[in-house]
């Protein structure tokens, strides 16, 4: 059934000049059925007991729109051009990425050094998990890769708050889940907590605040830099007006019968329509200056909220059996893969 040199066993060869050898592998499979079959075992009973030991991992999202734009104001604004009021006058269409907010020490320190509650005690998250950027006691060999990992990228001049801040901020930002449909402009941010059903949502809350806050800062302070810019050009624009008016009035006083003077009532049109451009721009940046005001004291947001943070009860990673399946079709695809690549030479003839 199988060859024998020197009293060692040789596998048939699965793979026989560019052909599949069927017999080849079932003998393969016959040959280790029983260690695979040990090995499943023992990941199943380990898996298991470690699904029955592990915290009740809690799902928590929150999902809004953020798709209201307002359009130009102003009864002349849409028709002058913008280079006559001056550029970045535009700044109702400013946007920003709300993923990148996501990612952004701004939000990321404003976060874990938030409070919240949790068992009738309020913490912050640099708090709950700051304090484990050091500690590499614990049973996986990924966490403790990773936390060394921190560890020696650490600045040597950072204090230990500083080092807790900086791992609890990336621990929030790998937790935090954010998609958009583009279409509809729908946002969600969800996040998974182990063992507190409550937290999730605290901080998901506090992300959609945090949110709305930038959002509408960026339109106050836009709306405060536009206030000062539209007050300098109507200083501008009220010279220029007066300057034209003055010299209409000195045309007008020097020049009484303009009538049969082709070249004189020429010079008067010009000199007209000098007056009505400032005359329109002036009124025109009267009325932007006035809504600027407005603006910036503005705290309406573009976002509409469509589920309120909530948290699920139940987990959402899935199901004791699907996650299970999941794993060990990979273990046992990782086992036949390590055998054929060590058994290579006897399993593979080309």
């Amino acid at each position: 059934m199988f060859n024998e040199i020197k009293g060692k066993i040789l596998l048939k060869p699965i793979f026989i000049e560019n052909q599949i050898n069927i017999s080849g592998i079932k003998y393969l499979f016959n040959r280790y059925i029983k260690t695979i079959v040990k090995i499943n075992f023992i990941f199943v009973t380990t898996f298991t007991v470690h699904f029955l030991l592990s915290p009740t991992v809690y799902h928590s999202k929150v999902s809004f729109y953020a798709n209201y734009s307002e359009s130009p104001q102003g009864s002349l604004a849409g028709i002058l051009p913008s280079g006559i009021l001056g550029g970045g006058l535009g700044y109702n269409n400013l946007s920003f990425s709300i993923q990148n907010y996501l990612s952004s020490e701004l939000f990321l320190l404003e976060m874990v050094n938030d409070k919240y509650i949790s068992d009738d005690k309020e913490i912050s998250l640099t708090e709950r998990w700051g304090s484990n950027y050091n500690d590499f006691l614990t049973i996986n060999p990924l966490t403790i890769l990773k936390r060394i990992n921190f560890n020696l990228g650490y600045n040597s001049n950072l204090s230990s708050t500083e080092k807790k801040e900086i791992y609890a901020s990336s621990l929030l930002k790998n937790s935090l889940k954010f998609s958009e449909d583009r279409r509809s402009s729908l946002n969600t941010i969800s996040i998974n907590m182990k063992g507190d059903p409550e937290i999730g949502k605290q901080i998901l809350e506090k992300v959609y605040h945090s949110i709305i806050t930038f959002s509408s800062d960026i339109v106050n302070i836009k709306a405060s830099e536009k206030k000062e810019f539209i007050l300098n050009r109507l200083l501008e624009v009220e010279i220029s007006l007066e300057s034209a008016e003055n010299e209409m009035l000195k045309f007008s006083q020097e020049n009484k019968q303009i009538q049969n003077s082709p070249t004189l009532m020429l010079t008067q049109q010009r000199l007209q329509k000098d007056i009505t451009l400032y005359n329109q721009l002036y009124f025109t940046l009267s009325d932007q200056l006035e809504l600027a005001k407005i603006n910036e004291k503005d705290n309406t947001t573009s976002f509409f909220l469509l589920d309120k943070p909530i948290t699920f009860r139940t987990t959402q990673q899935g199901s004791f059996a699907s996650n299970l399946l999941q794993n060990l079709l990979f273990l046992n695809f990782t086992i036949l893969t390590l055998i054929i690549f060590v058994k290579r030479k006897e399993l593979i003839h080309l």
